[in-house]
């Protein structure tokens, strides 16, 4: 109830808006272009992330012996009656007033109307069954809100862009250039037709912009049209039973404690999502502080020196609780006879097998951007005591003290069932401490770039040398605590 309202009230507001206008005006151009797009744009998206399941489903009909063009007709005719439809169709119809200029505009403007409704009708057809066909299993609605969050995190930099665009002086500009450039698109095509006639743009843009928005409807129909002939021969998707044809994992691993636990933890990172996805939320944070950085006038030389580093402590920090993710499953490791170090040093396998080659790769690249190899020890140095230093002291806190984490087969953004502050605790432990490591040679790197690139060799040695020092210390402690404190981590582990 609580969205009817608010379309509702959106309605309101953009027939509002567009009563106040100037008819003809630029500035009506450059608003229903843009929200034009938008509301199209919704048409796509929204049946993506949709959890109502759709009446008007193809499949629901399937025993009806119903002809799959006649049914295809039937369903998009269907789709006319729906509420966000029977709203887009009243703004549309709102823009007429706008362009009454001359015979030419209304005509346009009536083709538009036309085409506006019939692309949001056949673009929530498509996209509604698409989501009914691809995430019908657990495993794609995951991989689906994975593929959000990286599109989130590539979003990202515009909207701070956005906000710290100077409206009062440049943001006329900046939206007319969006108008422009979203009237080349099928999102806006059909929207710019009457603004471009009463621009008395060259007919031979506006015929171009017209074929653009007939041959996305076309497009729509022909793929409802497939889609829905599909389904009436597959209306239950069956999903084959995959044949392991090897051990995956373990045959590529050593017949060794550690081997084993190396293998289950590549094998996590690559089936579950709750290892990967936290990762790269870090990695969104990271792109919307950079560009903050970027927009308050922080030389990019320093973004790019600063990338690998950062990359680095975000995937040691991802080892932090790793005992916690492992659930009833740490019963395997805490029933066996002193397994400690091989549980320590096994689950930091996928971290140094992705770090390793960050690290290799990305410094030289950081130092090439930024056009000084002169920095490249300090990258190596830095990158280097974050990722082995993180490691290790993950690898005691994780043994000292998990928390609460979401629980096997939850979404990589459920929230595990017992709260508490221990996680924040850990959290804050895990930066100071590994700041704490990682400072002499941050130190030695900054008086590198303030002049004295000598200094720039004492922050590899000792970044190095602190690195794999606190790696094999935590490593050793925290195995070692692992092996006395085996049920009160299981007990932990459990306590989700």
């Amino acid at each position: 109830m609580a969205s009817v309202v608010v379309a509702v009230a959106l309605t309101v507001v953009c027939v509002w808006v567009l009563s106040s206008v100037v008819p003809g005006s630029e500035e009506a151009r450059t608003t229903i272009v843009i929200g034009g797009s938008v509301i199209v744009l919704a048409f796509i998206v929204g049946p993506l992330v949709s959890t109502v399941p759709d009446p008007l489903d193809p499949r629901n009909f399937a025993l009806f012996g119903i002809p799959a063009s006649t049914l295809a007709r039937g369903l998009a005719v269907a789709g006319l009656v729906g509420l966000p439809v029977i709203l887009t169709l009243i703004v549309a119809v709102s823009t007429l007033q706008v362009w009454s200029q001359n015979a030419a505009t209304i005509l346009l403007a009536v083709l538009a109307v036309l085409l506006v409704v019939a692309t949001a009708v056949l673009a929530s057809r498509v996209t509604s069954l698409l989501a009914a066909i691809g995430l019908a299993t657990r495993r794609a609605r995951e991989t689906a809100t994975l593929v959000t969050v990286v599109l989130l995190v590539l979003v990202s930099p515009a909207v701070v862009l956005w906000v710290s665009v100077n409206w009062g002086r440049d943001g006329s500009g900046l939206a007319g250039a969006a108008a422009d450039a979203l009237s080349w698109s099928p999102l806006g095509a059909a929207w710019a037709l009457p603004a471009d006639a009463a621009r008395e743009i060259p007919a031979g843009e506006i015929a171009l912009k017209l074929l653009i928005a007939l041959a996305f409807v076309a497009l729509l129909w022909v793929s409802w049209r497939a889609l829905v002939a599909r389904v009436l021969v597959t209306a239950q998707r069956n999903i084959p039973e995959r044949e392991h044809a090897n051990l995956g994992w373990f045959a590529r691993t050593p017949t060794t404690r550690t081997g084993a636990v190396a293998a289950r933890s590549f094998t996590y990172w690559a089936r579950d999502a709750r290892y990967p996805v936290p990762v790269i939320g870090v990695f969104g944070f990271l792109v919307v502080v950079f560009l903050a950085f970027v927009i308050a006038g922080i030389p990019l030389t320093y973004l790019v020196l600063l990338t690998v580093p950062a990359l680095c402590v975000t995937l040691a920090f991802s080892v932090h609780n790793d005992v916690a993710l492992d659930n009833s499953a740490v019963w395997l490791h805490v029933s066996a006879s002193r397994v400690g170090f091989a549980d320590r040093m096994g689950r930091t396998a996928p971290v140094l097998a992705m770090g390793i080659p960050l690290i290799a790769v990305g410094s030289v690249a950081a130092a090439f951007f930024a056009d000084s190899f002169a920095t490249l020890p300090a990258i190596l140095g830095v990158s280097t005591v974050l990722l082995l230093a993180g490691l290790g002291v993950g690898n005691l806190l994780s043994s000292l003290f998990p928390y609460p984490a979401v629980r096997p087969g939850d979404g990589p953004f459920s929230q595990p069932q017992v709260g508490g502050g221990t996680g924040f605790v850990v959290q804050i432990a895990f930066v100071l401490l590994t700041a704490l490591f990682t400072a002499p040679s941050v130190v030695y790197a900054i008086l590198g770039l303030l002049g004295d690139e000598s200094a720039f060799w004492p922050s590899l040695w000792w970044g190095a040398g602190a690195g794999v020092v606190v790696f094999v210390a935590g490593t050793v402690v925290g195995g070692a605590i692992f092996d006395r404190r085996g049920p009160d981590i299981l007990a932990a582990a459990l306590r989700n």
